[in-house]
């Protein structure tokens, strides 16, 4: 592949991973609502909820995500309430997306099923650095397939099987009649032990998972690559469980002829809020945060967080093992009483950066 090529095909990677990362709130409720937990009453109950954000990249952000709760299986009142919902958005800079999501909890939570997908475009920028040195606009247009299957085998440990499709479109503005195509597909194995107290709002116990993800070129992509990742989630209550001590540990490595977009983000997801620009990624990622919940009222309380972060095997080698903390705050309130479902704001500020998250639970 020759340097030109090369270039596009990053260029293409990175507006897909920024239409990814604008994407998580709604695949992030989807992942995230595991564990032991809560349920509703009744059947169903339905939840709509507007969606209001800011971002530096793409710049306001109005749109909704109506979710449904409910319970698919009458007489098994072991099973936290399943999850289904859709996600649309439109921003001032003329980014959309549309996508579907939801969390389905049978056989007494030996079974979970988790699925998102959708169609978006996104209008972005990526910093080229020599001999361009200067930002290049781009549009991708991207259509995504997330499936994951998990089955429990002994006491709290889940053995998982999952399958993402990614199929992008992108053009630069400076040849708009000239447009990269690509298409990944990748397959991943994964190993969960939940020990957390409830579905939305543990107070106690914690989480790991380890993840093993392939992209092998027999499934139509242009190159191999493995990703491993690593996370350990811990709760603890306070003050007679009203509040809640949480800690993040995460670990990712990446193996192989990784694409741009599949290097780890400093930023993206909840490793580490602070950081929206993407400006931090490596084939290497470890990150470590702490968070207070401060529940002063039964339905808005605030959160307090710090942590720090560093990439490895960085585009800009001046990057590797550099120390990147993050500091910040929120406030949040409780939609759903009964399963203690939040949403609320966070405001963050990096090295040289900062951002705004709009949240629907917590950030781990």
């Amino acid at each position: 592949m020759d340097s030109t090529k090369r270039t596009r095909r990053c260029l293409a990677a990175a507006c897909a991973l920024g239409l990814i990362m604008l994407m998580a709130p709604a695949v992030g409720t989807a992942q995230n609502l595991g564990g032991t937990g809560h349920r509703i009453e009744g059947d169903f109950k339905f939840m709509p909820i507007p969606y209001i954000n800011y971002s530096r990249s793409v710049g306001f952000q109005l749109g909704g995500l109506p979710m449904a709760m409910f319970n698919p299986v009458k007489n098994d009142t072991i099973s936290p309430s399943s999850v289904a919902g859709l996600f649309g958005m439109y921003t001032s800079n003329d980014t959309w997306m549309v996508m579907g999501f939801g969390r389905t909890h049978l056989d007494e939570d030996n079974w979970r099923m988790t699925m998102a997908g959708g169609t978006g475009s996104v209008n972005f920028q990526f910093f080229m650095d020599s001999p361009v040195n200067s930002w290049i606009p781009y549009n991708t247009e991207m259509d995504m397939f997330f499936v994951q299957g998990q089955r429990r085998t002994y006491k709290r440990l889940y053995v998982g099987l999952s399958y993402v499709y990614l199929n992008f479109k992108t053009t630069l503005e400076p040849i708009p009649d000239d447009a990269f195509l690509a298409t990944l597909n990748g397959v991943g194995f994964d190993l969960a032990l939940d020990h957390r107290s409830s579905v939305f709002y543990p107070r106690a116990g914690f989480e790991s998972t380890i993840q093993y993800f392939t992209f092998p070129s027999a499934f139509g992509n242009e190159s191999e690559s493995d990703k491993i990742e690593f996370d350990w989630n811990h709760f603890h209550g306070l003050r007679d469980d009203r509040d809640v001590l949480a800690g993040r540990f995460f670990a990712g490595l990446g193996i192989g002829d990784l694409t741009f977009n599949q290097q780890f983000i400093v930023g993206r997801r909840a490793d580490i809020r602070g950081y929206t620009q993407g400006e931090y990624r490596g084939n290497y990622l470890l990150a470590l945060q702490g968070e207070y919940r401060w529940n002063f009222h039964p339905r808005i309380g605030a959160v307090g967080f710090a942590g720090v972060a560093t990439v490895f095997e960085s585009i800009n080698p001046d990057y590797d093992g550099k120390l990147l903390p993050g500091i910040g705050c929120g406030f949040r309130y409780t939609m759903d009483t009964e399963t203690n479902m939040n949403v609320g704001m966070d405001i963050a500020a990096g090295d040289g950066d900062w951002g705004i998250y709009f949240r629907i639970g917590e950030a781990f």
